[in-house]
């Protein structure tokens, strides 16, 4: 190991290899739509969470809220991660749930949350114009972000994310409306 080390420092001080420093900070477009996802992402989380305590053992299928914020706090926390290897300001740091510094997001968080509120089944419908909205901004941002590999990957995993948890809420959607989703079935 000590050989590798030792090799690696050659290497950087004859200017061959990049030495291991904090990555230079991405184009400016591409470092605001990280602080976006980082706080879109943290709505996802806040939301399901508390639908989540709202709805904890009511419904069949009630537990997906707890379930799909745990996902979505990984996915905040990756978010986070690039911000921190860009030495980026975290725009949620020392936001409590339900809280956003962006101003677009605080205000659908609310809408959101009132709409969810009312009931299960609308709840979950929630959670699927969440997953939906994620995946349009998820694709803007790769396609943005094209030039840095770490933020893409980063963003195709939340993409994936965002695409099971979108089946998983059509899927308790159907259970908990199962006329609705006879209606889907058919083409209504």
């Amino acid at each position: 190991m000590r050989k590798l080390l030792l090799t690696f420092a050659s290497l950087v001080l004859l200017g061959i290899a990049a030495p291991l420093a904090a990555a230079e900070p991405p184009a400016d477009e591409v470092a605001a739509m990280l602080a976006f996802m980082r706080e879109e992402e943290k709505l996802a989380h806040d939301v399901y969470l508390l639908f989540s305590e709202m709805y904890a053992g009511q419904e069949a299928g009630s537990k997906i809220f707890a379930r799909i914020a745990e996902s979505e706090q990984r996915h905040t926390d990756a978010v986070k991660g690039l911000l921190d290897e860009y030495g980026l300001p975290d725009p949620a740091a020392g936001m409590v749930p339900g809280q956003f510094a962006d101003q677009s997001l605080q205000d659908l968080y609310t809408a959101l949350a009132s709409v969810g509120e009312s009931g299960y089944t609308e709840a979950l419908g929630v959670g699927v114009v969440i997953e939906q909205k994620d995946m349009t901004d998820i694709v803007a941002a790769i396609e943005l972000s094209v030039a840095y590999a770490d933020i893409v990957r980063v963003y195709s995993n939340l993409l994936t994310g965002s695409e099971h948890h979108l089946a998983a809420f059509l899927k308790v959607l159907d259970v908990a409306e199962p006329e609705a989703a006879g209606m889907r079935m058919r083409g209504r």
